[in-house]
C-alpha cells in the first residue's frame, strides 16, 4: 500500500525559482540583474540558439537568442534544463522574448520580465551573461531600472531597420538605453545603422558588431555568384 507523503507537492506554475533571493525595482519589481553576473570580456563569435549547431569553439562563443521566439520556446518554459547545456558556452546574451510595442502594455511588461527573470536565474547559475536590453514601448521604459550601469549590454537590430519608421523608434530607444545605463560597451548583433547608434557614437560608448545568421547567409551568396560570375567570363 502506498503511503500519502506528509511532504505536500507544489507544482511551480509560475517558475517563482527564477527570481529565488532576487532584489526587485522600484516601479515594477522587475529582478534586478546583478553587475557581478556581467561578462567583462568579448565573445570572438555569437550565434543565435536555433544555429548553434554552427558553434566550431563553445569556449570563445556567446550564445544568443536573437531569433524567433519559437525556436527557444522551451527555455522559456523549464529553463532549469539547459543550465548544464549553456554552461558549456563562453557567455550568453539575455533571453529575447519580444515584448512588441502594439502589443497590450500587459503583455509588454510581462516578456520583458520573463527576459529578466530567465537571464538572472542563467547568471545566478554561474553563466556569465551579457544583458540584453529590450524594451516595449515609453511605457515600459521603467524596466530600465532592473539593469546594471556601467557594464556591457547587448542590442539586437534584427527586424528593426528595414522600415523608416521603426528606426527613427529604435534609435530613441537606444538613446534612452544609454542615457540611464550608460553602458561600458554596446555588442550589436546585426546592422550597425548609424542613424540608429550614431548617437551612442557621439557619448564616445564602444560599439563591437557582430553579424547576423542572416548577414553571413547574404555574404555567402554574394561570394558564391562573384564566383560563378568569374568562371563564367573564363
Amino acid at each position: 500500500m502506498l503511503r500519502k507523503s506528509k511532504t505536500p507537492y507544489i507544482r511551480d506554475i509560475y517558475l517563482a525559482y527564477l527570481i529565488d533571493g532576487a532584489r526587485r525595482t522600484e516601479t515594477d519589481e522587475f529582478p534586478i540583474i546583478e553587475e557581478w553576473m556581467v561578462a567583462t570580456t568579448l565573445p570572438k563569435e555569437i550565434i543565435q540558439w536555433d544555429r548553434r549547431k554552427d558553434v566550431v569553439d563553445p569556449k570563445t562563443t556567446a550564445i544568443c537568442f536573437y531569433c524567433h521566439d519559437y525556436g527557444f520556446t522551451p527555455i522559456l518554459g523549464n529553463p532549469k534544463v539547459y543550465v548544464d547545456k549553456l554552461k558549456q558556452y563562453a557567455m550568453v546574451i539575455g533571453v529575447d522574448a519580444s515584448p512588441y510595442d502594439n502589443m497590450p502594455l500587459v503583455v509588454q511588461k510581462s516578456q520583458i520580465y520573463l527576459n529578466l527573470a530567465i537571464t538572472y536565474y542563467f547568471g545566478k547559475q554561474g553563466i556569465k551573461i551579457i544583458p540584453n536590453v529590450r524594451i516595449g514601448d515609453d511605457r515600459t521604459l521603467s524596466s530600465l531600472e532592473a539593469y546594471p550601469k556601467h557594464t556591457l549590454i547587448a542590442i539586437g537590430t534584427n527586424g528593426f531597420v528595414k522600415r523608416l519608421d521603426n528606426r527613427y523608434i529604435f534609435a530613441n530607444q537606444v538613446m534612452r538605453i544609454v542615457d540611464v545605463l550608460e553602458p561600458s560597451g554596446i555588442i550589436v548583433y546585426g546592422i550597425e545603422d548609424d542613424e540608429i547608434f550614431g548617437y551612442v557614437r557621439l557619448r564616445g560608448i564602444p560599439i563591437y558588431q557582430y553579424d547576423s545568421y542572416t548577414m553571413k547567409e547574404n555574404k555567402k551568396d554574394k561570394i558564391r555568384l562573384l564566383s560563378e560570375e568569374c568562371r563564367d567570363e573564363r
